[in-house]
């Protein structure tokens, strides 16, 4: 062979070098045959799909969600690590990395807290994502619902604080919901004023369904189902490992055509206290959300995140089933009392084996 021929063939192996290497062969692989090739190629694993949150059918809505949304306490709690020892909330910056991590996901439902719990940062993140009109946006008017005219009113006034704070000109979901204080006087709440208001904005154009629920008992929810249920679209409930009342609920909610959000997958938090999420209670969170969503009369489970690597736990409930051991471990979880004076309503009213 002559030097200019080596110098060709040189050349032929450099590239026949450079397609072996594509597809993950060795360099001592550079006598393989065309047909030996091909069968490398079919033998190369495909690239792994990115795994996305799943969607159901909220109720007489119509509407397509992610069974696993973003819950109002995301945003409203201090719960990052400040580095100093305490807590703060999130950022903008890292509420847009969150948002468009669930987005990217699957994620479209972002829920709200109660009015005096509301922030802005999760409508000024989608602002900056310029992704409005791929999510759903749901707020809970938060009033006493007495019955009385100035319910009317007191609806109208919190509605235009959250277009405001969600920087939108429509919401897509309006929830009735009492506030935190008013949980243990609030008795049933009559909703007749409270329609007449959800009438209006429905005919201006700024909301589209209409719901209620949160802290009132299982009978109450009930009573409301068989009142207003035909009104409604949708309802929120508590509903975790071990407050399960709402299993009583769910039925009839469906008879009604309602869909269901769920709150309180960790009970704000007070469900996961003193337990080591790093090490051996690893994994929990999102185990307790897949429990949530092994009930499919739950159209949606809402759950607070506060940062990127609790996003991604918390959505992998979706496409990760309880283990034998995981359900062991969430047993303990539902044997142990709530010892917060916060969720008192919680324990009395809605423990169900």
């Amino acid at each position: 062979m002559t030097e200019k021929a080596e110098k060709q063939d040189g050349k032929t192996v450099s590239t026949r070098r450079q397609l072996l290497k594509q597809f993950g062969l060795g360099v001592a692989a550079a006598g393989v045959t065309p047909r030996l090739l091909g069968n490398a190629r079919s033998a190369t694993p495909p690239k792994k799909k990115r795994r996305k949150v799943k969607h159901r059918v909220l109720g007489k809505t119509g509407l397509r969600v992610s069974e696993i949304g973003f819950g109002g306490h995301s945003w409203s709690y201090k719960r990052v690590p400040d580095g100093k020892g305490g807590l703060r909330k999130p950022t903008i910056d890292e509420a847009v990395r969150m948002i468009a991590a669930g987005i990217e996901m699957g994620v479209n439902f972002f829920d709200s807290c109660t009015p005096l719990e509301e922030s802005g940062t999760p409508g000024e993140a989608l602002k900056k994502l310029g992704a409005r009109d791929k999510v759903i946006v749901s707020i809970r008017v938060s009033h006493k619902m007495k019955g009385r005219k100035a319910d009317k009113q007191e609806i109208y006034k919190w509605t235009e604080q959250r277009l405001k704070l969600w920087r939108t000109d429509y919401i897509d979901l309006c929830l009735l919901c009492n506030t935190e204080n008013d949980t243990p006087q609030s008795g049933y709440w009559d909703m007749s004023y409270s329609t007449e208001a959800l009438d209006k904005l429905k005919q201006q154009g700024k909301i589209r369904f209409t719901g209620f629920g949160c802290h009132f008992t299982p009978e109450l929810f009930l009573e409301s189902f068989e009142k207003f249920g035909d009104y409604f679209d949708v309802v929120s409930m508590p509903y975790n490992v071990r407050h399960r009342a709402a299993k009583k609920l769910l039925p009839a909610a469906k008879k009604k055509g309602l869909g269901v959000i769920t709150i309180k997958p960790f009970a704000r938090g007070a469900l996961l206290k003193k337990l080591d999420l790093e090490g051996a209670d690893a994994g929990l969170p999102r185990d307790m959300i897949a429990f949530v969503l092994e009930d499919k009369l739950v159209d949606i489970c809402t759950c607070g995140v506060h940062t990127i690597e609790q996003v991604r736990e918390n959505l992998s409930a979706s496409w990760t089933k309880l283990s034998p051991s995981g359900r062991e471990r969430l047993k303990k979880v539902a044997a142990t009392p709530i010892d917060s004076r916060e969720y008192a309503w919680l324990e009395q009213d809605w423990q169900c084996a």
